[in-house]
């Protein structure tokens, strides 16, 4: 050792400084490309100490599939519109089966579900008043098969849901869905029913005031979880989350106004 070094570790030794303090200041550099240091590594837990630990629900990596759907009461009479529609990420499309607001069967209905289907999506079709599902499925003819659901249209000023209309979707059968929102169903069936939670629910977030129809589809990527869904009715509480949400309103596509919706990609066939 030489008297300098020597002399220098004296020094050290009386003032009580570790010598680990020393190789730190004069020798560790931090490494720019590295922003955070790299945790301790975490002692595996025996077997015994892991029986002790609570266990953790496994939470998903990733939201659950979703699709995008389209619904419309107006005539489409050009199939090129439907290719269009898959093209632009479409899935999905429920048309009414009846003239708006009557059990009269619409003569168009088996038409332009021949021509959703040849262009890749899948169908679904409902009535404005809920009374008229026999009339509503009927109209689909044929097509009755292929129909992923048919919804029940709970709305402001329409009468309210019974048993017997879930019923008797099902005995044709074809599966029931209800369409209806948080206030439309609060005024319609009352706050306190929950009743009807055994059927899948379409949600309908709130129709913002002054609407009017816009061009172009909304930005927005398909979500099943926007808007938040709010619990009634039996749904989007205790797992029992919506199947589809109708987000956006009066959009008008290639000169044809629909809605825009999500749904869960695992509930179509």
């Amino acid at each position: 050792m030489r008297p300098v070094v020597g002399a220098a570790v004296l020094v050290i030794l009386l003032l009580g400084l570790p010598f680990a303090a020393i190789q730190v200041a004069g020798a560790s550099r931090s490494d720019p490309a590295i922003s955070a240091a790299a945790p301790s590594p975490t002692p595996v837990p025996t077997a015994s100490a892991r029986s002790m630990q609570p266990t953790q629900p496994t939470q998903p990596t990733q939201p659950p599939p979703v699709l995008r759907a389209m619904d419309s009461d107006n005539p489409i009479t050009d199939p090129a519109w439907f290719v269009q529609a898959y093209e632009a990420g479409f899935r999905l499309y429920i048309l009414s089966s009846t003239e708006f607001g009557t059990c009269t069967p619409l003569a168009r209905t088996q038409a332009q579900l021949a021509m959703a289907l040849d262009a890749g999506l899948a169908v679904a079709a409902y009535t404005r008043d809920p009374r008229c599902w026999r009339e509503g499925i009927a109209a689909t003819g044929s097509f009755r098969i292929r129909l992923q659901f048919f919804a029940l249209d709970i709305e402001s000023g329409g009468p309210p849901l019974t048993r017997e209309m879930i019923t008797g979707v099902q005995s044709s059968g074809v599966r029931p869905v209800i369409y209806t929102g948080a206030r439309m169903w609060d005024d319609i069936m009352g706050a306190a029913t929950t009743e009807f939670g055994d059927v899948a629910l379409w949600d309908a977030a709130p129709v913002p005031p002054g609407l009017v129809a816009m061009p172009g589809l909304p930005d927005d990527p398909a979500d099943l979880l926007s808007p938040a869904p709010i619990a009634f009715g039996g749904w989007n509480a205790g797992g029992n989350l919506r199947i589809g949400v109708q987000q956006h309103f009066e959009r008008v596509f290639n000169g044809v106004n629909i809605d825009v919706n999500t749904f869960a990609a695992s509930f179509l066939y």
